[in-house]
């Protein structure tokens, strides 16, 4: 039986860890999830390649923010752009889409007018 390296090890759970997530994001697809309109905060930033830190720092911000009771959109995104930078690169229509699951999927008391 062979035995594997550390090196061989790392690219199979890195393969496999890939297929894991495209198998995700292909159920999601099936049930409707896209990137303008996801179905799961937790899919989008699977998708977006956010980690679960980025994830509790953007939910965590966007309770914070609530206190405000409305906001518009380029000061949440730069808020949140401040504790997650790659915030800053997602096109306005996907922007849109992660910040109405985060406030849908968390009921989050936050009005933003360009969101409705």
């Amino acid at each position: 039986m062979d035995t594997m390296n550390i090196d061989e090890y790392m690219l199979l759970t890195l393969k496999n860890n890939m297929l894991l997530k495209d198998s995700v994001i292909d159920i999601a697809t099936i049930m409707g999830h896209t990137s303008t309109h996801p179905i799961s905060s937790h899919i989008f930033c699977l998708e977006f390649n956010f980690t679960q830190e980025d994830h509790d720092k953007i939910l965590l911000k966007l309770n914070l923010l609530s206190d405000k009771k409305t906001l518009n959109l380029a000061e949440i995104r730069s808020e949140l752009t401040k504790i997650v930078p790659e915030v800053s690169e997602l096109p306005e229509a996907i922007f849109k889409g992660m910040l109405s699951i985060f406030l849908k999927q968390f009921a989050i008391p936050l009005t933003v007018p360009e969101l409705n």
